[in-house]
């Protein structure tokens, strides 16, 4: 029996205009180039289940004193896998009302449910960053190599990446742009605190210098903008007659500071990315890319015993983290 079948009876009206068949249409362009920024995507996947590799940090040269043995120090290695899982979605109506559809759209607005694939990597990305629970998307959230969630002051016991509060830092709020500021420079303080296996500074001042991408909940849009945006901000609170403009400190550092307000997130917590982090926290493997199928008479028996066509995509994906030393969470 066929599923959910397009509701066409509002665009079967004889001489119906279709200057407005895409007044729904979906204007959402996909933010790829940011995303990009924050997640990899499309790394090639050949099996059910990959299975991933690292070594930790090799050892740091020390004093070699006279007559003792060279010194000598090993290193550890870590497994951790993704499994790849099937994403998919199937439209369908009747011939007739193809047929019938005056307005000529039908098809048209069937095949942007295949078009929505662009926006599916994003939407696992969210649901990861706000450690939400999805019926639609992944079943359950994925753990870094350490056995910690995207976000911990932990691993294994300790201060996650040998900094206290680890990766995850507590806020000031967003009421603010004077807050947002400080925290933001609170989560680069924290960045270049974590370090590496061996116990010393896991990064350069590179990796800050070649830009950080702030992901933020739109609904605290003109706060970020007048903290990252605005060429002079006030020192203190409006109503003061001394309160003078002052230059904002993080346009006068020259960062390269990417805004990225998004309505996925529906409350204060906010996020810090190095954009010249060599592996982005976040990724994508894919399986199988994105596939087309249509269904009619000529196709399918299903078609030709109720009439019923349709058009579906399908792909396979897997979503995991690497180690995410290359963020920081503003935990409000």
């Amino acid at each position: 029996m066929p599923g959910q079948i397009v509701v066409s009876a509002n665009t079967l009206t004889a001489g119906i205009r279709a200057d407005f068949a895409s007044e729904y249409a979906s204007a959402y362009e996909t933010s790829k180039a940011r995303l990009a920024n924050c997640m990899d995507l499309g790394v090639p996947s050949d099996k059910l289940t990959e299975i991933y590799a690292y070594y930790k940090t090799a050892p740091y040269p020390r004093i070699w004193k006279r007559g003792d043995a060279i010194p000598q120090d090993a290193f550890d290695s870590v497994q951790f896998s993704v499994t790849n899982r099937d994403f998919a979605i199937q439209v369908e109506w009747n011939e007739n009302d193809r047929e019938d559809d005056q307005t000529r759209s039908l098809m048209q607005r069937a095949r942007e449910a295949g078009t929505n694939f662009a926006t599916l990597s994003e939407r696992v990305f969210f649901q990861i960053l706000t450690g939400s629970v999805s019926t639609e998307l992944l079943p359950s959230l994925p753990l870094a190599p350490d056995g910690a969630a995207l976000y911990a002051a932990t691993a294994s016991g300790a201060a996650r990446f040998g900094a206290t509060g680890g990766n995850l830092l507590t806020g000031t709020g967003v009421a603010s742009s004077s807050a947002i500021r400080t925290d933001f420079y609170n989560a680069i303080e924290r960045i270049r605190l974590f370090q590496d296996t061996q116990g010393q500074p896991l990064w350069s001042e590179e990796v800050i210098d070649k830009g950080l991408t702030i992901v933020y909940p739109v609904s605290s849009e003109m706060a970020f903008r007048e903290a990252f945006q605005q060429g002079r901000t006030l020192a203190g609170p409006v109503s003061s007659t001394s309160n003078a403009a002052v230059s904002n400190i993080i346009m006068e550092s020259g960062l390269n500071i990417t805004l990225w307000g998004s309505a996925r997130i529906t409350d204060d917590d906010w996020f810090v990315f190095c954009n010249g982090a060599p592996l982005k926290p976040v990724f994508q493997q894919v399986r199988r890319p994105l596939r087309e199928s249509y269904a009619n008479m000529d196709n399918s028996d299903l078609s030709r015993s109720t009439k019923i066509e349709s058009v579906s995509w399908d792909s396979r994906d897997g979503f995991g983290l690497t180690l995410p030393y290359q963020t920081v969470k503003v935990n409000n």
